[in-house]
């Protein structure tokens, strides 16, 4: 892969991150709103689908992987690869957590109310995921702007 094209590539990555902190941001601000809340979830979901899918193709690009060191790969990148999935999967539960709790009400309705500890619980995990996830991502995306994972190398004759 050429650096311009790792270029782009990296900036959509970045650009994933982006959509996904600010609709994290933007999520609360729109609470009163459920069809609006909704699509912003549906966004977020699909960017992260998305950010896990350019992921990997960027892992399929590399000299490493086409030259059938693919343990190098896992074992370089598991911790983002599971920190995404189970980022993916706390978005999906809190998603469909705060709809089924907000669905039918009225825009005052206050959904921490009820003595919801497990939503409560699973919101702040999703949070804290966040950060981990916006590490672990963007530290990925720049390490393999590394032109060694897109030739031959001496660290890779040594594997």
């Amino acid at each position: 892969m050429k650096v311009a094209q790792y270029g782009v590539i990296a900036g959509l990555q970045l650009f994933l991150l982006l959509i996904d902190i600010t609709l994290n941001t933007a999520s609360e601000h729109f609470r009163s709103d459920v069809l609006i809340l909704l699509v912003l979830y549906i966004v977020q979901d699909v960017c992260l689908v998305l950010a896990l899918i350019i992921l990997f193709l960027v892992f399929f690009n590399t000299y490493v992987f086409k030259a059938g060191f693919v343990s190098i790969l896992i074992r370089k990148f598991i911790a983002t690869i599971v920190v995404t999935i189970i980022y993916l999967a706390l978005c999906l539960g809190l998603h469909v957590w705060a709809m089924k709790l907000r669905w039918g009400k009225d825009e005052n309705y206050y959904i921490w109310d009820e003595g919801k500890d497990g939503f409560l619980i699973l919101y702040v995990c999703q949070r804290a995921g966040s950060v981990l996830y916006y590490f672990f991502y963007k530290r990925t995306t720049l390490r393999l702007g590394d032109p060694n994972y897109y030739k031959d190398s001496v660290l890779l004759r040594q594997h």
